[in-house]
């Protein structure tokens, strides 16, 4: 009975410290072995055993020497992209859109469906197509690792979607389906948790280990990353800020303030009385003309952005204050407008956060291609198998 208790320690040590070294080069590319042996606290023959069978196993190459300091050069080692591929997909509003990355996480190929209702069957069906398409891209060519999935809602821990208003979904679960009709493990989660974990892994907080990345589009939400790992919370619905309430007379939530039919509604009541613009009030209002008009310089819509980046500023100076952080990431089809505004935003945090929060604090607008959902959909794929190496990956 020891020996057996034995046996497992000794291999779940032996996959851990594998999962130590790749996710090693994950952060550090381009490590020799003695680098790695030094920053993982194992020996230069355990590091050199495991190296050897990771490249065996094509998940890890040589790249070249590393420069000289007087002695024998060491072979640098990196990720190899050829290491597998992975799927990921966003669940959203309006549209379906889906990924295939390499195991480095460079985007192949993607592809969008539009969403003009989301009934669960058929968006479902939907979803199943594109995985259908990039895995006939694939052909192939690159081991399939993981899929995961991104989803506007609230999303348990065990993948269920629990709620999602926008989609009209109720404690819908498709994990079990999937990972039986794809034989790899899905991971799926809310979208915006994802972007955290994409802006972490491949975007503008790759050297942050405390931000809050926020979400703005037709709702609001947030993901948190509390010392290098995201924040899920006891149940998994750990950032749900649009929900916070901003004026107890009024009843308000703070997205009734800053989203998308918020921004569209206040341009319609101006438009309403009478307030000079280039959009047409007989005209059906939408978000890409909104956009248009902004770009174009209309003041109206351009005093819009200037009353919403107040709304804003306000909720992240009761952010900063709750969760110290020193970092806010915008993002979303209307967050990543506010750019011109942040000054605005900044005077708000300034006047309602506490100064030693608000001195350190830095706000960024997020870059991240083709989305950051999607590549944190692609993070948390690779993380599973570098973390916790699965059979299917065959580590």
């Amino acid at each position: 009975m020891t020996r057996t208790h034995k046996a497992v320690n000794h291999q779940l040590m032996h996959k851990l410290n594998r999962s130590l070294i790749l996710s090693s080069l994950r952060k550090c590319p381009a490590q020799t072995r003695a680098e790695l042996a030094e920053r993982t606290g194992m020996t230069r023959s355990t590091v050199s055993n495991l190296v050897d069978e990771l490249i065996d196993k094509n998940f890890i190459h040589e790249v070249g020497y590393s420069p000289s300091r007087g002695g024998r050069r060491g072979k640098q080692l990196e990720l190899n992209p050829s290491g597998g591929c992975a799927i990921a997909l966003k669940i959203g509003t309006s549209a379906i859109h889906c990924i295939l990355t390499n195991f480095v996480g460079d985007p192949l190929w993607e592809k969008c469906f539009t969403l003009e209702n989301s009934p669960v069957e058929p968006t479902l069906e939907k979803a199943e197509a594109l995985i259908h398409k990039a895995l006939e891209y694939n052909n192939s060519q690159l081991k399939l690792l993981g899929i995961g999935v991104g989803v506007t809602g609230i999303v348990g821990h065990d993948g269920t979607v629990q709620q999602s208003v926008h989609l009209g979904w109720d404690n819908v679960t498709f994990r079990e389906r999937w990972e039986e009709k794809y034989s790899v493990p899905v991971s799926i989660g809310n979208e915006v948790s994802f972007a955290a974990l994409g802006e972490n892994y491949y975007g503008s907080a790759l050297n942050d280990t405390h931000f809050v990345y926020i979400e703005v589009g037709y709702g609001v939400g947030a993901g948190i990353v509390i010392d290098g790992k995201l924040f899920r919370g006891v149940n998994g619905y750990a950032g749900e800020v649009g929900f916070m309430m901003m004026n107890c007379n009024a009843i308000t939530p703070w997205e009734g303030s800053v989203n998308i039919p918020a921004v569209l509604n206040h341009i319609q009541r101006r438009l309403q009385n009478g307030a000079s613009s280039s959009l047409d009030s007989s005209s059906q209002l939408n978000f890409q003309a909104v956009t248009e008009a902004l770009n174009n310089g209309d003041q109206m819509v351009v005093d819009t952005m200037i009353s919403t980046s107040q709304h804003l500023g306000v909720g992240i100076a009761s952010m900063v204050n709750i969760l110290d952080v020193p970092l806010i990431i915008l993002g979303g089809e209307l967050g990543k407008l506010f750019e011109p505004y942040l000054p605005i935003i900044r005077e708000q945090i300034n006047h309602y956060a506490i100064r030693a929060s608000r001195n350190a604090l830095e706000v960024r607008i997020s870059t991240l291609q083709p989305d950051a959902c999607l590549m944190g959909a692609i993070a948390q794929v690779l993380d599973d198998i570098l973390q916790e190496p699965s059979w299917q990956a065959n580590l």
